[in-house]
C-alpha cells in the first residue's frame, strides 16, 4: 500500500514537473520569437531609413542634373551658333523639349495642348534637321489650344510614328489631328507602317498612354487602333469634355534660348 502511494506521488510530481518544464520551454521559445521579430523589425527599419536617404539623394540629384544639363546646352549653343547655325538650332529644339519633359516629370497635373503641340512641332523640325525631310502634318482647331490634358500624349504618338512609321512618302503623309466634336476631344493619328518593322519599344508607349487615360479619365476616355482599307495604321483617342473639365495645376511652359 505504501509502495502504491509512493508510486502515485512520484507520477504526480513527474507530471507536474513535466507540465512546468513544457510551459517554461514554450514561454522561452515565445520570448525568443518575439526578440527575433523585434530584431528583424529593427533591421527592416534601418533598411527603410537607408532607402529613404537614397530616395532623397536621388530626388536632389533629379533637381540638380537638369540645371547642369540645360546650362551645358546653353554653353554649347553659344559656342556653335556662329559657326554652324543649323547645329545650334538643333540644340534649341532639344533643350526646349527636354525642359518640357522635365517639367512634366517633376510636376503633377495637366499641360495645355498648345504647349504640347509646340513640342510636337519641335520634334518634327529636329528630325528634319538631323535625318532629312519627313512628311507629317499636325493639324488642330483653335478651340483645343487651351484644353488641359495629361502630358506627353501627343508626343508619344508622334514618337511612335518616328519609330514604326514610313514618313518619307510625300503623297502619303502621316497626320495627327486634334479637334472638338459633339462634346468630345478627338485625337487621330494616321501613318503608313514602316517598311522594316522596328522592335525598339514596340507598343510600350501606346500601352502607357492607355493606362494613363484609364487612370485619369476612367470611362470618359477611349483609345482604339486599327489598320484602314488603304493600309494606314490609325489610332484614335476620344475624351469627353466633361472629363476634361477636371481642374489641375498647369505645368508652366518651358523656357527657350534667346
Amino acid at each position: 500500500m505504501v509502495n502504491l502511494s509512493w508510486r502515485a506521488s512520484f507520477f504526480m510530481l513527474f507530471s507536474t514537473g513535466y507540465f512546468f518544464l513544457k510551459r517554461y520551454l514554450s514561454e522561452k521559445a515565445e520570448k525568443e520569437r518575439i526578440e527575433k521579430q523585434r530584431f528583424q523589425m529593427l533591421i527592416d527599419k534601418e533598411k527603410m531609413d537607408k532607402e529613404l536617404v537614397m530616395a532623397k539623394n536621388a530626388f536632389l540629384k533629379a533637381q540638380i542634373n537638369p540645371h547642369l544639363l540645360f546650362n551645358t546646352f546653353e554653353f554649347i549653343h553659344q559656342k556653335i551658333r556662329q559657326h554652324s547655325p543649323q547645329d545650334a538650332q538643333v540644340m534649341v529644339y532639344l533643350s526646349d523639349m527636354m525642359r518640357f519633359a522635365a517639367a512634366t516629370e517633376h510636376n503633377e497635373g495637366y499641360v495645355k495642348l498648345s504647349d504640347e503641340i509646340t513640342q510636337c512641332q519641335n520634334l518634327i523640325k529636329l528630325h528634319q534637321l538631323t535625318q532629312g525631310q519627313v512628311f507629317i502634318d499636325v493639324a488642330f482647331s483653335p478651340d483645343v489650344l487651351e484644353i488641359r490634358l495629361i502630358p506627353l500624349v501627343l508626343l508619344t504618338l508622334l514618337e511612335n510614328m518616328f519609330k514604326h512609321g514610313h514618313l518619307f512618302d510625300q503623297d502619303n503623309k502621316a497626320t495627327i489631328d486634334v479637334y472638338l466634336v459633339d462634346g468630345m476631344l478627338r485625337i487621330e493619328s494616321r501613318n503608313l507602317p514602316g517598311l522594316v518593322k522596328s522592335n525598339i519599344g514596340f507598343g510600350s508607349g501606346l500601352d502607357n498612354i492607355r493606362t494613363r487615360l484609364d487612370y485619369t479619365y476612367s470611362n470618359g476616355a477611349e483609345m482604339n487602333a486599327f489598320m484602314d482599307e488603304d493600309g494606314f495604321y490609325c489610332l484614335t483617342i476620344t475624351i469627353t469634355q466633361k472629363s476634361l473639365s477636371t481642374t489641375s495645376p498647369t505645368i508652366s511652359s518651358p523656357a527657350t534660348f534667346a
